[in-house]
């Protein structure tokens, strides 16, 4: 399929359970029942059972353009001083995000059926919540939460055929999704430039630059990017050139096309970054080198970005997004961690209590979200794990440091005695060994482990895999077996992200506990 933009896009349809909704997707239903998007004619029908279109229902055409020029003078004024503003002193910062905070609360309390409840139950007013860290007045929420009912985080305000659903990518369960208004995609694009400042003196270009985007067929980032398309104007020479490739092709297919395009950048999830300079690794095959790489959505680590940056000579700079929150986070030039965007962002690092956890200590990321009126998120549980960076970055920025994400808190190893084990102390292993360029962790049984190892071309594949099960069995110190497998490529899930830690045993029991629970209730 082929827009009017003459991109391709390609539909993605993704197996869920069927949840007996009648209410059409462009009219917002929450469950995402059986329902399908024309992409160019934005029409709904069913589609195949048990399957949804991940965009949302959208006119095709262009706004008028008295809307376009309203909409482009809104964005140039949310624009200006973007990258400025990451460098103002740190208090400045503060008081906008306490101005936000402030306004962001009166919102949610008077139009948002979830925060009227629940503060009116606990006896709270808008005017108790003076800085951020009263927000842990509230309870956080979790994404199950959003996931089964959303329409209780959105807010009376708007209707949800004038804002923009985005969806998850459904790689930790199924996806979930957020309403943004259109004013909430043109503050995005514009909060886009804090990143793209670090970058793009490397490009050469403010504008008018290619970028090769490698994602989902159809991803938030193409929708926003088509958001911003139709609902303004931009004078010719001065949009972004975009390829939209897909993850789910391998990379000897994507390559020719992006030889043929020749991007300045190259944009894609940092497991398939992995992927591709892995495989042009090992085969030294033709390739166009960008001026800058940039990753975000899941993890490249950190032996491979070195051969990116030093065998290949391409910088490379990562980012914190999510569909709940668009611009979390960005790595500068320095590359000392990723600087949070608290202004629009507020982070809490907390503990298994839900405490805040110390500074430096890894802990859950709790973003609250003070940009978007239309599904609104305070103290919303992103499941990533992180700690914050003692030191201030030299390069000048007031920002806060993240150090980069180290996981996920849903991932863990029960061993055979019982004991649950933290992920990172079974992933460091693969991380801290030089050969080892990707890996994945199969939980098959109790005491039986797989491990797919994409490894280095010149690694001495025997004596890697003795040291892998030696140390391996010495952090998990109980008897249990590894099977180290060496692998070309690691397997994808539907949206194009690698998993880490892949455990089939944890499957299994939760499988069982459904079946009993059926079981009793059927009786």
């Amino acid at each position: 399929m082929t827009s009017e933009y003459g991109e391709s896009v390609a539909r993605e349809r993704i197996e869920i359970p069927t949840a007996g909704c009648a209410i059409p997707l462009n009219k917002g239903c929450p469950c995402r029942e059986l329902r399908s998007v024309n992409l160019q004619k934005a029409t709904c029908g069913p589609g195949p059972r048990g399957t949804y279109s991940k965009m949302q229902c959208l006119p095709e055409q262009r706004k008028p353009i008295w809307e376009r020029l309203k909409n482009t003078a809104y964005f140039a004024w949310q624009t200006k001083n973007q990258a400025r503003l990451t460098f103002q002193p740190l208090q400045r910062s503060i008081l906008a995000q306490t101005r936000r905070l402030q306004q962001m609360i009166r919102h949610a309390y008077l139009t948002v059926p979830f925060y009227s409840r629940t503060m009116d139950r606990l006896g709270l007013r808008p005017s108790d919540f003076r800085t951020v860290a009263d927000l842990s007045r509230l309870p956080s929420i979790d994404p199950s939460q959003l996931r089964s009912d959303p329409l209780q985080f959105f807010s009376r305000a708007y209707v949800p055929e004038a804002c923009v659903q985005l969806f998850s990518s459904g790689s930790t369960g199924e996806p979930r999704s957020a309403y943004h208004t259109i004013e909430t995609v043109l503050q995005n694009a514009a909060h886009g430039e804090r990143e793209r400042a670090a970058f793009l003196p490397l490009v050469g270009h403010s504008y008018g630059y290619r970028e090769t985007v490698i994602g989902a067929s159809v991803s938030a980032d193409h929708l926003l990017q088509k958001i911003i398309r139709t609902h303004t104007w931009v004078p010719p020479g001065v949009p972004i050139r975009r390829q939209y490739l897909s993850v789910l092709e391998p990379p000897e297919k994507n390559i020719p096309m992006i030889n043929e395009f020749r991007p300045h950048i190259i944009r894609s999830l940092g497991s398939y970054i992995a992927m591709l300079f892995g495989y042009l690794a090992r085969t030294d095959a033709a390739f166009h080198r960008p001026r800058v790489i940039t990753y975000s959505s899941d993890t490249l680590p950190d032996n491979i970005r070195g051969v990116v940056e030093r065998e290949f000579g391409i910088p490379v700079f990562s980012a914190y997004e999510a569909i709940e929150a668009l611009k979390i986070g960005f790595e500068c030039e320095r590359h000392s961690g990723l600087h949070a965007n608290i202004d629009l962002y507020p982070i809490r690092i907390v503990n298994e209590n839900g405490m805040d956890a110390p500074r430096g200590e890894l802990g859950e990321v709790v973003v609250s979200n003070l940009v978007n009126k239309a599904t609104v998120l305070l103290n919303y549980r992103l499941g990533d794990l992180a700690a914050w960076e003692e030191a201030s970055c030299p390069c000048g920025r007031s920002l806060p440091l993240l150090k980069q994400l180290a996981g996920r808190r849903d991932d863990s190893i029960r061993l055979p005695s019982g004991r649950v084990l933290h992920p990172l102390a079974a992933k460091s292993i693969f991380r801290d060994a030089p050969e080892v360029w990707q890996y994945q962790i199969v939980h098959v049984t109790p005491s039986r482990f797989h491990a797919n190892v994409v490894a280095a071309p010149t690694a001495d594949r025997s004596a890697l895999e003795a040291d892998l099960k030696s140390r391996f069995l010495k952090v998990l110190e109980e008897e249990i077996h590894l099977e180290v497998r060496f692998v070309e490529r690691i397997d994808r899930t539907r949206s194009g992200k690698t998993q880490e830690l892949v455990s089939v045993f944890e499957s299994r029991l939760a499988q069982q506990h459904d079946a009993q629970v059926k079981a009793v209730e059927d009786e």
